[in-house]
């Protein structure tokens, strides 16, 4: 894989949008030519008057949720500030990235879902240009309203792989971009793990996961239900139950044994299990205990912890308002999901006044010399000469 990706960064490095629409005709089975890989302002205006109401409204609600959950986090993190320590001062200053391109697979099933969970952080965060990219079976109305009201700049549909270098590198049909963010299979992670450095990008999300925490209080039929949701995503999905009841296991593990995807169960103390769950670092938490909300807070390692009988994963995949893209494989020991933080760059701010300079000089100096850096010293001795003569 990792050769064949290198091919088609090569490909469209090289011949443009000639590769991309090339990629496209291979493996999405449509022939664009690059003046039709984008969607027209007017067709994602009008996308809307094509989707059933039901489904409009609920995709509204959910932008709504999605929406205001992200103004909340922004007005609490990420601001710019500075303080003052003698005659110097010293900050960081938080900025949105310029562009940020967003990928929504297709596939399996269309997701309207996805394009909320990724393009709204990025709105609320300030960028100025989100530019979406979509197989070009998967831009149906209801994904491409969901990109109109989510304040998507401009769409394409074309292929994964290729789309994604064309957006990391620019073609004269899709414009450079720079970070990528959004979920994929093993293609769209290898080629994002290959563009990074030419772009910055969200996470390598892999696929889907769920590990449950259940005592007796718990319905085994919610359990059943919510770890068939998360083995339906992908074949690679797993899930995970750690239960101190015996009989709650016995009963779930008859009703999941013979479906797709990796179910693991084991027995265990309340205790153990919340060990394990952080050791797992898992995209997805469920706790259905008796003290969930307060056992919830023992969970250190997760992408994302529902609390309660009644709060499956499924509420965050499209309606609580937190995005659904979310570390896989682990990574939640070390990063979180797409949130407008993901948009959020930040730059150190230095200032020193003549007096505060001096003196930092000697140590700057000091520094400068065991480093064996000649114009790094000299660039203090010049001022620091020329500072005390004035």
């Amino acid at each position: 894989m990792r050769k064949y990706i290198e091919k088609i960064i090569s490909d469209v490095k090289n011949l443009g949008d000639k590769a991309v629409a090339s990629y496209t005709a291979k493996y999405d089975a449509v022939k664009l030519s690059p003046s039709k890989f984008a969607v027209s302002r007017a067709e994602l205006k009008n996308a809307g008057r094509y989707v059933e109401a039901p489904l409009k409204n609920a995709i509204a609600a959910a932008a709504g949720n999605i929406r205001a959950f992200h103004e909340k986090e922004l007005s609490m993190n990420k601001r710019s500030w500075k303080m003052r320590s003698g005659g110097a001062v010293l900050g960081q200053v938080y900025n949105p990235v310029e562009s940020a391109g967003i990928y929504v697979p297709g596939g399996r099933y269309p997701y309207p879902s996805t394009v909320l969970m990724t393009a709204i952080p990025a709105k609320t965060a300030g960028v100025k240009n989100i530019i979406m990219l979509t197989p070009p079976g998967n831009a149906t109305p209801a994904v491409l309203y969901a990109a109109y009201i989510s304040g998507v700049t401009k769409v394409f549909k074309v292929n994964g792989p290729a789309g994604i270098a064309a957006l990391a590198i620019g073609t004269a049909s899709i414009p450079k971009v720079d970070l990528i963010a959004g979920p994929g299979n093993a293609f769209i992670n290898e080629m994002k793990r290959q563009v990074m450095g030419l772009v910055g990008i969200d996470s390598l999300a892999g696929p889907s996961e769920v590990a449950i925490i259940a005592d007796s209080s718990a319905n085994s039929g919610f359990i059943v239900c919510d770890i068939l949701a998360q083995l339906e995503h992908d074949p690679d999905a797993k899930a995970y139950l750690f239960s101190d009841s015996r009989a709650l296991l016995s009963g779930v593990r008859a009703s999941v044994k013979s479906k797709p995807g990796r179910f693991i169960s084991s027995l265990c103390s309340i205790a153990k299990a919340v060990d394990k769950v952080n050791g797992i670092a898992p995209e997805h938490v469920q706790v259905m205990t008796r003290n969930a909300q307060g056992l919830a807070l023992r969970i250190r390692n997760a992408g994302a912890v529902f609390a309660g009988n009644f709060t499956p994963t499924a509420v965050g995949d499209y309606w609580a308002g937190p995005s659904h893209v979310l570390p896989t494989a682990g990574a939640a020991r070390f990063s979180g999901g797409i949130s407008t933080s993901t948009f959020l760059k930040k730059t150190s701010y230095v200032e020193y006044s003549k007096k505060e300079f001096l003196k930092a000089a000697g140590g700057i100096l000091a520094l400068a010399g065991a480093e064996g850096l000649e114009y790094h010293g000299k660039s203090i001795e010049i001022r620091n000469v020329k500072s005390r003569r004035i």
